[in-house]
């Protein structure tokens, strides 16, 4: 999902949680190559498949195979971004260091943008369509009403924060634990679905959205909907940077990063190919394309029938219980880091830790107030796309100036002798592609409008943010300078 999910097992391993201090120990290079995947494929399995709004089975199916090989490529990009900058902070020092005047602003606006907006916006998404499946499974005790979903989305989000305060004892073993969970789950799900495809279950086998009439037939022309659709597809594989924020804790980098990637990637994507087959096998092509995210529910029903449908949604229901836990808890870390870096006005607050518990309340609270703010800004019963519109468009913004970023520091430093990760400045070509045709096709297609323009208006929201951090920086050394 996000590159929040790492974030839960670095603070895990440092001293904070018992020495309430605000400065954590140094990571030990702990991390093998299983471990290391287990970070981009646990950030990756959440809520599982992403339904394509292709019109059509095979755009749809290449869609998928282009972000599995664009995350890989990206992912090695931020290998060697890693490898260079080993400062924390996710894009924050890459951008820094390529682009030092105005001095820190990139920097500054990629963090306020990841701590009011893209962070709260992935634990509101995942908490909507956890909402959506308890719904589901318990149709009789919940209402299934947008602003319904969107209340008990908000009590997960309040339970989950409050479950955050009292300790900072959540450990890198329960992002592995979930990742297992929801890697044995598509599994066992997928087994299913080839079972399906050979003739176990006859009745249910349909082979319609591989008709002549579904394959190619109807796939939309638009490059609006095309941007739209990759969204969806790009927000499943989102995590590919997460390794190479935590490279410092990987034995042999320069040998494990690609492997631990290759495994990580290469799982997912395995894995995603093999759901939508199942799917594709088991559901007449016209529910494939209609349901949105109720497909799974659909496709339980036709499988195992109604009491099958309860089981399967509540699964998915607590894989994804657990995966906005997860995000919530390393979310409400990163903003404290990010105040601990000043990179946030004001710094002081968001850094501060709770002298009892050591956990940073008012990081937390608020991830908490925006995380609930996006629940209800979406004007429409869509809501979960809607936050997840928002949040990609200035993600791959970012993305696109990474990239650019990474291009910059390799002929700055071509002869400093780097011996480090490397990938050919292609790569960084690549994702810089992929990111300008995300940031301005998404104005072709109406739906992505309203988000894509509101994504702009939190990140231009960062500028006061900056100048009051400047102003405040001027001020510490003029204050320097009068002693």
């Amino acid at each position: 999902m996000t590159a929040a999910c790492h974030a839960a097992v670095e603070k895990s391993h440092s001293d904070v949680e018992s020495s309430g201090s605000s400065i954590p120990n140094h990571l030990k290079p702990t991390l093998n190559v299983f471990q290391g995947a287990a970070l981009i494929a646990g950030a990756t399995i959440g809520s599982g498949k992403v339904l394509g709004v292709m019109g059509a089975t095979g755009p749809s199916l290449f869609l998928w195979v282009l972000a599995a090989v664009v995350a890989f490529v990206a992912a090695m990009n931020y290998a060697e971004l890693g490898s260079r900058i080993t400062q924390s902070g996710g894009d924050a020092p890459y951008l820094e260091s390529a682009y030092p005047r105005p001095r820190k602003f990139l920097a500054v606006i990629f963090s306020w943008t990841r701590v009011v907006l893209v962070n709260p916006g992935y634990n509101s998404s995942l908490s909507y369509i956890a909402a959506t499946y308890l719904a589901e499974a318990f149709p009789d005790a919940l209402s299934s009403t947008t602003n319904s979903l969107r209340t008990i989305a908000t009590i997960i989000l309040v339970v989950q924060t409050l479950a955050c305060i009292p300790s900072n004892n959540v450990a890198g073993k329960f992002v592995a634990g979930v990742t297992v969970v929801s890697v044995l789950s598509l599994a066992l799900f997928c087994i299913t679905g080839m079972g399906v495809l050979v003739g176990i279950a006859p009745s249910v086998r349909t082979l319609d959205s591989f008709s002549s009439e579904h394959l190619f037939k109807g796939t939309t022309s638009n490059p609006g909907e095309w941007a739209n659709a990759l969204f969806k597809v790009l927000w499943a594989f989102d995590g590919f940077a997460n390794l190479a924020s935590s490279l410092g804790e990987l034995r042999n980098p320069e040998r494990n990063i690609k492997r631990a990637t290759v495994l990580g990637i290469g799982t997912v994507t395995f894995l995603y190919l093999l759901a939508n087959v199942t799917y594709l096998v088991s559901v007449p092509f016209d529910l494939l394309s209609t349901q949105g995210d109720k497909i799974a529910s659909v496709w339980a029903e036709r499988v195992f029938g109604a009491g099958g449908r309860v089981a399967v949604t509540l699964i998915i229901a607590v894989s994804v219980l657990s995966c906005c836990y997860v995000c919530l808890f390393s979310a409400s870390r990163i903003a404290q880091a990010t105040g601990e870096s000043a990179m946030i006005f004001p710094p002081r607050f968001f850094a501060a830790l709770n002298g009892k518990t050591g956990t940073p309340v008012n990081a937390l609270m608020v991830n908490l107030i925006m995380s609930i703010a996006l629940l209800w800004i979406p004007p429409n019963d869509d809501v979960f796309w809607f936050v997840i519109n928002l949040v990609s468009y200035p993600t791959w913004f970012f993305y696109g100036l990474t990239s650019i970023a990474l291009l910059i520091i390799k002929r700055r430093d071509a002869a400093n002798g780097y011996a480090g990760v490397t990938m050919h400045p292609a790569g960084a070509v690549f994702v810089l592609l992929m990111a300008l045709f995300l940031v301005v096709f998404p104005y072709f297609d109406p739906t992505l409008v309203l988000p894509s323009a509101l994504a702009w208006v939190f990140m231009f929201l960062g500028i006061p943010s900056w100048f009051l951090l400047m102003r405040q920086e001027r001020m510490a050394k003029d204050a320097v300078l009068a002693h």
